[in-house]
Parts: structure tokens; sequence; C-alpha cells
């Protein structure tokens, strides 16, 4: 590891002010359809609610939505929904935040991970199919970055074998696949509106699904179980609610909904600059052989929610870590997505999945980092992006 400073030594910072990774775009649309909100009287899950699934599912083309707290309770959810718990197993990805393995956790199933490919960093069929068992029930296919996984072969073995395919979509509401949109690749889709996310609710989240028996059993199990919620309450005729089931405080309230619904207005924008953002970036650093972008499937059109990119550490002098240093140093911030499952100590724990057992991911791990990309950024301002990784990568060069 080499003892210099990873930045150009006495140079000034390619920026002044900093670049974060990630920034969400709000503006008067979405303060008044909150003021709004606030003089209705009615501030948890309500009308706005109810009109913003029903405008979620017409974006993506989905039967029916169920809005909830966070992917992670949607996640939850929806494995519950499917009847999945203890005995059963739910192949996954390691390349993933730790929500997707700890929701399967929670429903009292046991997560498998398969390994991934090698410039997708998307489940590997191949890899899924290998450590398909008689206990496996479900497959959870983590869209990665903005990129939808490969999901027909997925889908298809699921199929064949009677179990469930589901949609971990938290990075990729507005990507498609032989122009199907993700959400409605699979039996049940979970997406995202956490601040850094192609829309933004400021938490929360959304259950696609074409299966309607499932709406039902979701939109109890959000809020306690009951059979009837407040806003099915409302107006001059008495009800009386009842507990008919396990549950929790798994809803959103329409104070978030009433923000999504502003959100989705600005989608199509939101996404036209994140994938041009994306497109400048691969033609800039197409040359530059020690950066190498994650690639999508063919056939897929990108949400552009990250832009995570291998390095050739065998090019370089420096590793991983230092680049990341380097890149602060001179004011632009950074990410890494991820570091593998079994990379943490709490999954080697739980899993008793050791790094060598995916060593695809094992392997990206310690050569991804992920650059700025969100709608706010200017050309100008990627360009010190690319600059300042440049100068590293020259700088730095074996």
């Amino acid at each position: 590891m080499s003892a210099e400073r990873p930045a150009i030594a006495g140079g000034t910072p390619v920026r002044t002010t900093f670049l974060p990774l990630s920034r969400p775009v709000l503006g008067a649309a979405e303060e008044a359809a909150v003021i709004d909100v606030l003089r209705s009287g009615w501030l948890g899950t309500g009308p706005r609610t109810a009109e913003f699934e029903n405008r979620f599912a017409a974006t993506i083309g989905a039967e029916r939505a169920v809005a909830v707290a966070s992917c992670t309770a949607g996640l939850h959810l929806t494995l519950r929904a499917f009847a999945l718990g203890p005995g059963d197993d739910v192949i996954t990805s390691p390349m993933t935040f730790a929500a997707t393995a700890n929701a399967i956790l929670h429903a009292g199933a046991r997560p498998v991970l398969a390994d991934v490919l090698p410039d997708r960093l998307t489940l590997d069929p191949v890899a899924v199919a290998a450590a398909w068992t008689a206990r496996t029930r479900a497959v959870v296919a983590v869209h990665y970055a903005g990129w939808p996984c490969t999901m027909p072969p997925l889908l298809a073995l699921a199929r064949a074998q009677g179990a469930f395919a589901i949609e971990d979509a938290a990075h990729a509401l507005g990507a498609t696949l032989d122009g199907r949109a993700v959400g409605t690749l699979g039996d049940a889709a979970v997406f995202s509106f956490y601040p850094t996310k192609s829309i933004t609710t400021g938490e929360g989240g959304m259950i696609a699904t074409e299966r309607a028996a499932l709406v039902a059993r979701l939109r109890r199990e959000r809020l306690h179980g009951i059979d009837l919620d407040a806003s099915q309450r409302r107006g001059t005729n008495f009800a009386h609610w009842e507990a008919v089931s396990l549950g929790w405080k798994y809803n959103l309230t329409d104070l978030q909904a009433a923000i999504g619904l502003a959100q989705l207005e600005r989608l199509p924008v939101l996404l036209a600059r994140r994938r041009a953002l994306d497109a400048r970036y691969r033609e800039r650093l197409a040359l530059v052989p020690a950066v190498r972008p994650v690639v999508g499937p063919g056939g897929a059109e990108t949400a552009a929610h990250l832009f995570p990119v291998l390095l050739d550490l065998e090019r370089l002098r420096i590793d991983r870590d230092e680049v990341l240093r380097g890149l602060l140093a001179e004011n632009i911030g950074v990410g890494v997505h991820f570091r593998a499952l079994p990379l943490h100590r709490h999954f080697r724990a739980v899993l008793g999945t050791p790094p060598e057992a995916v060593p695809v991911a094992a392997d990206a791990s310690r050569r991804l980092l992920s650059l700025p990309l969100h709608p706010a950024m200017t050309d100008a301002d990627q360009d010190d992006v690319i600059e300042a990784l440049l100068r590293l990568v020259q700088h730095f060069s074996a």
C-alpha cells in the first residue's frame, strides 16, 4: 500500500465545495402538496395514500400497489404474504444492502446467497440453480444500481419448482427489461422511496403485484392486522374494527404520499437527467482502462440510480479505499455499493457463508466504488468528478 496521500501532492482540490454522492430534488410542488395535507386535517394513511398507490401502479403498469413505511417493511410483508417462514430457504444476492437479508430473517426463513455475474453484479442464474434445494421456496432478485436483474430464467426456475420470484426493486424505479417495467417481472416487487432513490417520500416504500389475493393481507398486516383502518372508518357510519391477524406498524402516511405524488410528476424528467449523466460517464470513462463501469443485461434500460465502477487494481499502486479517500480530498462524495454480505460479521455468523463461497461478489467488494449521480448535478459537476478520478488513476498508475 502506498504511503503517499492519494491525491496530487501539493495540488489544490478539483472543487472548492463538496459534491454529495446523492441529493433529492424537491421544490414548490412538494411543499404545496404537504401544506394541502396539513390543512386537510388528515395526516395518517388515507385518501392521498390510496391515490399514490393507484398512480404508482399505473406508472409502472402493475395491477396493484400497496404503500408501506419502507422497502424493508415491504419485503418483510411480501415474504409473509407468500407464507414463507421457518424451514424455508430464500435465495438472494450477496451484493445488496443489509435490508434484503434482514427481511428474510425477520420472516423466519433462511437467506441463501448465490453469486453474481462479474460485470453486472446481479444474480447469476446458473449460481441460483446450483443453490436450489428442496427447501427453496423463493428467490429475491436484487436489481442493482438501476439495472434490472436477468429475471426470465429466475422466474422460469421458480415456476418450475412451485416457488416465488420477488423483485427487490429499491434501485430500479423506471428501469425496463425487454420493454417491460421493473416491478412487473416477477410475482411481486418492492420499491424504496428513501431520499437517495429515483423518487422520495423521505422514508417509504411500495409493493407492486399482479396477485389480487395478496393485497388484502398486505394492507391488513401493514397496520396491526386489523380489518378496518382509520380511513375506512371515516364518516357517519359507526363500525367496530377487529384485529384478525398478526401485523405491524408499516403504513405510509398521507403526508409522505403527497410528496410521492409530486415526485411521480417529476419522474420522467428525473430519469432523463439520470440517464444522461450515466451515458456521459460511460462515454468519458470508456478509454480509462483502470476504471470499468458496471453494466446491465441486453435489452435493458437503466434507472441510473447509482454509478458504480470496478477498479482494475492491478493497474494502480493504491487500493480502492485510498482512491475513495483521494476523491474525498478533492471534495467529491463517494460510496461503496456494496461490500458483499459475507464480509459483514453479522451475516457471516448468522448465515455461515464464507466470502469464498461467492468469489465474484467478494472480489468486486474490494474493487467497487460509486461516483456521484443525481439529477441536481450539472455537467460541470460531473466534469469535476471525472477530472478528480483521472488525476488519481494517472498519478497512481502501476
